[in-house]
């Protein structure tokens, strides 16, 4: 090894590398160069960039302690560096858990680390105490799983480069831009990466899935041991009920971000700070705009959460887009959120949109559309609200609404106290049951942080000392059992009853509460052609009747979910009773009832509106039609059954056929009449739900494999006995409705009916 001075500092040159004196230039850059943007670096690696290769220092004191890599917008992995022999090794390992458990690399328990990349060492430095690598093309090209399942679009060799690096506080920067390909189409994206130094380790505080919070590795979902994920607060005064923390939860505004709508995006962040005070902590969310002399510096940073404005607002095909979110970045040995980026990129348009078909009968400042600043501004404060909450670590999903009580959704003290829904964290979204008869103001139609909001931050943030921490946390989830709208679920598979369905506002009386619903639906369509007249074309009046069907749809599918229900609260081992309680028999009968009513016959209102004319010309365009067939098919679909015909016993036996007999007789009622008539509508339904029953019954179950993956999906045999009883007695109720039946038509789609049951009749 060659020895070389200059300017007093010894700098040592590890062979040639192929490059001559390029390895010696290195180390002397590094010694040499101050960044002047960043600062330096502080937590054992230094980056610099050389005739377009990207050369790191790593510090021999940070081999084999955990680091943070992001890759910001994307995914994260903690990685330690090792030396072998003449080489860098850079993997992710397995994390030792402080809840107890010991956290899988990507979620696959049999991996022991995976190696993400192997560098040849190029030069040391003079003191020996780091080590220089190129790792260009770990950040240009190479494939990082970010997490489970990950697919990375394709980096266009050659089109990808360093754009810069620094530091800050712990924090190693690479910001870098590359042209990817996916199907055949390229672009040029903004990808940055970060080393950063964790913290120590602070407490975990323990999942528990019958409260709202991620489990410390989000991409995961639960858990049955791990850390819910927070964010680490401890107060300044630990005699003090209520005092300030230490270091508050603090996010930044980025460049992008509107001057008009930050006082609104304020407001929705700081709508959480009373939950906080109840956990114990004053001033713990703070917004604050980035320092002016440095904003550059800023553009991804684990030093900064930051809220981003991507709504595209003026670039054409954005004005549907959605997909507000919050991304959160984690140390998973304690759940702690280190950074969490509030991102903004729902459109005006689709704001507008959801609100109106929901609230314009209550609120006149909708009939101007677009929509004035002052109204806009309250629904991205309600976005804003609700993107902080998972900025805070609690999940989307189901927060007690079933058990708000219905009569007080139109009492506008106790909206201003208690909100149309428990959480901001649901998806119920905006208070359409109201009456305009009942003169609620319109600020109190909007979705905001709710009670229950207030109970999952005081669970999850208010610092308890540790010998003490699970008995208080256990009470307070006892609450539950007392106040019901604390209870949390995180949604199923199929929605299973009205305490787990989205898009509506839900309470403890689904059928009045679509009643009201429905008053309101039809004074929107009343509304459109109306507010469609200062719009250039019918763009608008289409748009929004499509979306004020699929309102409905969500509304009857609630109602819907009373069918083969169940009530849920999770418990633990230690709590009596069980999780899922049935809904009572009268319920889903009076469901039906309700069903047969408003689903199955529908009113002019709603099919056929009189601006129709104006947006089709055809059945196919019948989208009321398409989704009283989807209702159709989900009442009757496999999972349901299942369900029917497990609360049996419980319930009532023969409760399923006693269903399906009220049900078919409301479905097929004009076949009593005295002259047979059935217009083109109901044949359509009645004979969806023929082949409906017959596709069921030509089901083949594997016997030979009973626990076979596809007879999850299909019907019991029970099911099958209620389906073939329900089509006997069909048939000879058509046999003899024939005889009456006055015309062509009606005749016809009987014999059809009949012509498809024969293929399963005995």
């Amino acid at each position: 090894m060659k020895a070389i001075d200059i300017v007093g500092m010894r700098v040592r040159v590890k062979g040639t590398y192929g490059m001559g004196m390029l390895p010696f230039l290195i180390s002397l850059f590094f010694e040499l160069a101050v960044c002047p943007v960043f600062g330096q670096a502080n937590n054992g690696i230094r980056a610099q960039v050389r005739e377009d290769r990207l050369y790191l220092e790593v510090g021999r004191e940070i081999l084999g302690h955990p680091l943070l890599l992001v890759r910001h917008g994307m995914g994260q992995q903690q990685v330690v560096w090792q030396r072998q022999g003449d080489h860098l090794i850079l993997k992710v390992p397995r994390i030792n858990s402080l809840a107890g458990t010991i956290l899988p690399v990507n979620q696959d328990f049999k991996i022991e680390a995976l190696v993400l990349a192997r560098f040849p060492i190029v030069s040391e430095t003079a003191d020996d105490l780091g080590t220089i690598v190129d790792a260009t093309e770990l950040f240009l090209s190479a494939h990082i799983p970010w997490y489970k399942d990950f697919v990375e679009e394709t980096p266009v060799p050659g089109e990808g480069f360093i754009e810069k690096v620094g530091y800050l506080e712990g924090e190693t920067i690479i910001q870098t831009r590359r042209t990817v390909s996916r199907n055949g189409n390229r672009k040029t994206v903004l990808v940055d990466f970060s080393f950063f130094r964790l913290p120590d380790p602070m407490q975990p505080r323990l999942f528990d899935r019958r409260m709202g919070y991620f489990v410390e590795d989000i991409k995961q979902g639960t858990a049955p041991l791990g850390s819910i994920a927070r964010w680490r607060l401890e107060k300044r005064n630990v005699h003090k009920i209520v005092s300030d923390p230490v270091r508050p939860i603090v996010f930044y505004f980025d460049t992008m971000v509107p001057e008009k709508w930050k006082p609104y995006i304020k407001a929705g962040i700081l709508e959480w700070s009373p939950a906080f005070e109840a956990a114990g902590f004053s001033n713990a969310i703070q917004v604050r705009n980035l320092p002016k002399d440095t904003l550059d510096v800023y553009r991804n940073s684990m030093n900064y959460s930051l809220i981003r404005w991507e709504n595209y607002a003026g670039i054409r095909g954005a004005e549907v887009k959605r997909g507000s979110t919050a991304d959160t970045y984690i140390d998973h040995r304690t759940g702690e959120i280190l950074k969490a980026d509030i991102i903004l990129a729902t459109s005006y348009e689709n704001l507008s949109d959801e609100y109106f078909v929901r609230c314009a009968p209550l609120d006149k400042r909708t009939w101007q559309y677009p929509f004035p600043d002052g109204l806009l501004g309250e629904l991205i404060q309600f976005v804003t609200a609700h993107e902080t909450g998972h900025a805070l670590g609690l999940r989307d999903g189901n927060y007690g609404e079933f058990a708000y009580p219905f009569e007080r959704m139109r009492e506008a003290e106790w909206l201003r106290r208690m909100g149309h829904t428990p959480s901001i964290m649901t998806y119920a979204r905006h208070n359409y049951i109201a009456q305009p008869e009942d003169s609620i103001p319109p600020h109190l139609l909007i979705q905001k942080v709710g009670p229950m909001d207030h109970h999952q931050i005081r669970w999850g943030y208010t610092v308890l000392g540790p010998d003490g921490e699970r008995p208080k946390l256990e009470q307070w989830i006892k609450e539950q059992d007392t106040v019901p709208w604390y209870r949390y679920n995180p949604g199923y598979y199929k929605t299973i009853g009205p305490g787990t369905g989205n898009e509506v506002v839900d309470n403890d009386d689904p059928i009045q509460n679509a009643v009201l619903g429905l008053k309101n639906m039809e004074r929107v369509l009343v509304l459109l052609p109306k507010v469609n007249g200062d719009q250039r074309d019918d763009l608008f009046l289409e748009r929004l009747y499509g979306k004020t069907v699929e309102l409905w749809y969500h509304e009857m599918s609630n109602v819907l979910s009373l069918v083969g229900g169940y009530g849920v609260q999770l418990k633990s081992g230690i709590q009596q009773g069980g999780v899922y309680g049935p809904i009572p028999k009268e319920r889903q009968m009076e469901a039906i009832q309700f069903l047969m009513a408003n689903v199955f016959k529908v009113p002019d209102w709603l099919a056929t509106p009189k601006f129709l004319d104006r947006l089709s010309f055809s059945t196919n365009d019948d989208v009321v039609l398409e989704k009283q067939l989807t209702l159709l098919s989900d009442l009757v679909e496999p999972f349901r059954m299942k369900r029917l015909e497990r609360m049996e016993p419980t319930v009532d036996v023969g409760l399923t056929m006693q269903l399906m007999e009220k049900f078919q007789n409301g479905l097929f009622g004009e076949l009593e009449g005295k002259v047979v008539h059935i217009g083109l509508r109901r044949q359509k339904l009645q004979r969806a739900y023929v082949k409906l029953l017959v596709r069921a019954l030509m089901e083949e179950r594997r016997y030979d494999r009973p626990s076979a993956r596809e007879n999850t999906y299909l019907y019991s045999d029970v099911s099958k006995s209620v389906f073939l009883d329900r089509l006997l007695a069909l048939h000879k109720e058509m046999e003899k409705a024939m005889k009456r039946a006055v015309d062509g038509s009606t005749k016809g789609h009987l014999l059809l009916c009949q012509q498809e049951m024969g293929r399963v009749m005995p």
